[in-house]
């Protein structure tokens, strides 16, 4: 899959300036370098990833005033054959601004959100996966959906370089200056979600039918059992 597919549609379309897509595209070596550096720390294939041109903002109704950008997401979808595919989703905004550590960080601690989400699916323990309802308790969310990177990443440095960028989400005030000055300000495309909105809802037979890498279900086994043993 071109990574780069649903930018360029946005490009033809007009909804995204030819500079920014530029930019993006130009930029794009160092996702792929990100994804490259955890595939080689975890020795595991990343999954589908794809760059969104839509910048989604999380707005929570108990907090007013606290908007959250989600800079990249893990989402399970729908297949043609009707099983699951999961794909990671990481905007234009953050290829076009972040810093390449921040990219290599992002790229990093997503592809953990997709080790945990593969162990809850291969043990059919997700059937409706409730987000959090405010942006604090979001993040404790974020957090709690992930594989523990020290059992996953043989990279002591990229390890270290997730745990700086995410306490308790992405801190990166550069990066969010940037992207609130040269997106958000320019009237970029942006869609404003309410955290109880990004829920995820998946039927037993999707769950089924899913057919998940053989190693990674390989590697969430022999963790577990060292976890228990």
């Amino acid at each position: 899959m071109n990574p780069l597919f649903a930018l360029d549609r946005a490009e033809t379309e007009g909804k995204i300036p030819k500079a920014i897509a530029k930019r993006v595209r130009g930029r794009a070596k160092y996702l792929v370098g990100a994804v490259k550096r955890v595939e080689k720390a975890s020795e595991l294939s990343y999954p589908q990833y794809y760059v969104e041109p839509v910048l989604p903002l999380a707005q929570s109704r108990g907090e007013a005033g606290q908007v959250g950008v989600l800079y990249a997401r893990v989402i399970p979808t729908i297949a043609a054959a009707g099983g699951l595919s999961i794909l990671v989703q990481f905007t234009a905004a953050l290829v076009a601004f972040a810093a390449k550590g921040t990219l290599e960080a992002v790229a990093g601690h997503e592809f953990t959100h997709y080790l945990d989400l593969v162990r809850r699916l291969s043990r059919m323990s997700v059937m409706s996966d409730e987000r959090a309802a405010t942006l604090f308790e979001s993040s404790f969310a974020d957090v709690e959906r992930t594989v523990n990177m020290k059992l996953i990443f043989k990279d002591r440095p990229l390890i270290n370089l997730v745990e700086r960028k995410f306490p308790l989400g992405l801190v990166d005030d550069r990066l969010n200056a940037l992207v609130e000055k040269k997106w958000i300000g320019k009237g970029l495309p942006v869609r404003v979600v309410a955290p109880e909105e990004n829920v995820v809802r998946l039927g037993m037979g999707s769950v089924l039918s899913s057919n998940f890498d053989p190693r990674v279900i390989a590697r969430i086994s022999s963790l577990e059992e060292k976890v228990r043993s």
